[in-house]
């Protein structure tokens, strides 16, 4: 039926109509934005031409694309490994299945990055700044430090092969120079010491993936589940993280909104102090470490 409806109807704001319904009856949240953006990247226009050009012709393969991914939406497929691309940064980064999609809340993990790495560079011991960014995945984080900041030395790390293909395309893509290595944590830069450790890890616990959404269900598990608690990650970066810290590094960690104060007494426990910073939605999402 509803390829059908998509391949009779008269004009975009039909289509639009038929795939807003049909997204409605998936409970797709923001069914009519989601098939607007759709049409919009079928079409390769921008969505407000949607509702201002009179002259745009949708042809039958455009029809059958809309169909298509309209149909995937509904089974809750993210969006964004649909369109292939998220912004980040005010930086359009490729995504699919085999990556994280970034989130808008991790910019902050960015900025704080830069800011304090400008610190440190207008030091009188100046030199140029050592990033490393674990658990890559898509290469936001570091690739979006090495943009803003073209004077860092950015490393990243990543236990997936296929999360690195992705994360060197957008860097190539972004024209941001970034060395990227494979392995668990720290194990890809052994000896080696970095001003700044940053990292979105993955802190999602056992009981909380049970009731994640459809669609974050649909993203790669290894880059969200962290054990019952959540905090897998967050002991062993603690536990290994001094190893490869400059004298003066400072260790940056995106956490869970309810996560605060356990990863603040874990690291502490490790020997750091540590500071909450909260989201601009009021949330703590930001753990900065130092040792004591």
């Amino acid at each position: 039926m509803l390829a059908k409806e998509i391949m009779e109807a008269l004009d975009i704001r039909e289509l639009l109509c038929t795939g807003t319904r049909h997204l409605q009856m998936c409970d797709v949240p923001e069914a009519r934005a989601e098939a607007d953006l759709i049409l919009a990247h079928i079409l390769d226009v921008t969505r407000d031409r949607l509702y201002i050009a009179r002259d745009i012709q949708v042809t039958g393969s455009q029809r059958e694309k809309y169909y298509d991914l309209v149909t995937r939406r509904g089974r809750r497929e993210p969006l964004a490994y649909l369109l292939k691309v998220r912004e980040f940064m005010g930086l359009d980064f490729y995504v699919d299945h085999r990556v994280l999609i970034p989130r808008p809340e991790t910019e902050l993990l960015v900025e704080k990055t830069v800011e304090l790495g400008k610190t440190i560079e207008e030091s009188p011991k100046y030199r140029p700044v050592r990033i490393l960014d674990l658990c890559t995945g898509s290469g936001a984080i570091a690739v979006s430090v090495a943009h803003c900041w073209p004077n860092a030395v950015v490393t990243a790390t990543d236990i997936s092969r296929d999360a690195l293909a992705v994360a060197r395309y957008n860097a190539e893509r972004i024209n941001a120079v970034v060395e990227f290595r494979q392995g668990d944590l720290f194990q890809a830069v052994s000896g080696e010491t970095f001003d700044i450790i940053v990292s979105n890890p993955p802190y999602v616990s056992d009981a909380d993936w049970q009731v994640c959404s459809p669609e974050v269900r649909r993203e790669p598990v290894q880059a969200l589940i962290a054990g019952n608690d959540g905090l897998d990650f967050y002991r062993r970066i603690a536990r290994d993280a001094g190893a490869h810290l400059s004298p003066q590094g400072v260790l940056l960690v995106e956490i869970g909104y309810d996560q605060g104060i356990s990863v603040k007494t874990l690291f502490a426990s490790e020997g750091y102090r540590t500071v909450i910073f909260q989201d601009y939605a009021g949330l703590d999402r930001i753990v900065i470490a130092r040792k004591e």
